[in-house]
């Protein structure tokens, strides 16, 4: 017999990451960004992809029945050099400034962190900008897609992430948030979990 219901036990699971991110600074999806069209800014994005268990395991949620094969988008994976015209540089793990709340995410039970990467590119508009491709090494786990990060008037992060979680269990993760730069945060799935944080750099940054 199964035991009753512990909803609040149980949520905790979920709320434990927003936790982390009150710990760390989450932000709200605001922000306005710069107008001038000739001096696009550059700006370093950092991703932490997860995965997350539901709020309640005894009343999961369902994957999406009419999960088809994803839109094509041309998108490119990061480079490790600063060589060729595709594809933005990835940058080494002593740039990161989300490794805290990972870690905490990856420790608690039921969560696991499969992609934690940075990089920089210019804020272009969507029809501009390089999408990013999640790694190769991600589709042993079931999970492709890409993530974009635009700027119009504000700042936006799209995400359009399939998860084939088993044969017949297949997650769409396709959202687009406005952001706050300078700000990490946390976009929700019912078995995904993906923290952004968005900083302009600074000329005297370069």
């Amino acid at each position: 017999m199964k035991s009753p219901a512990r909803r609040p036990e149980l949520a905790f699971f979920r709320a434990a990451v927003f936790g982390i991110l009150m710990l760390t600074g989450i932000g709200i999806a605001m922000g306005q960004a710069s107008d001038d069209p000739d001096m696009p800014d550059r700006y370093r994005v950092e991703v932490v992809l997860f995965t997350q268990p539901p709020i309640d395991p005894d009343r999961p949620e369902q994957p999406d029945p009419q999960a088809g094969p994803q839109a094509e988008t041309m998108a490119w994976p990061l480079r490790r050099d600063d060589g060729g015209p595709l594809g933005y540089r990835q940058l080494p793990a002593s740039q990161h400034s989300l490794g805290r709340a990972a870690r905490r995410i990856d420790g608690r039970e039921g969560f696991r962190v499969l992609w934690h990467t940075a990089w920089e590119q210019p804020g272009l508009g969507p029809a501009r900008v390089q999408p990013v491709a999640l790694p190769i090494q991600l589709r042993a786990e079931g999970i492709s897609g890409f993530i974009r990060v635009y700027r119009q008037r504000f700042l936006h992060v799209e995400t359009e992430l399939r998860y084939a979680q088993a044969e017949d269990r297949h997650w769409v993760m396709s959202t687009s948030r406005r952001m706050r730069g300078g700000q990490q945060h946390y976009l929700d799935h019912p078995v995904l979990g993906l923290l952004v944080r968005v900083d302009r750099i600074s000329p005297d940054m370069d």
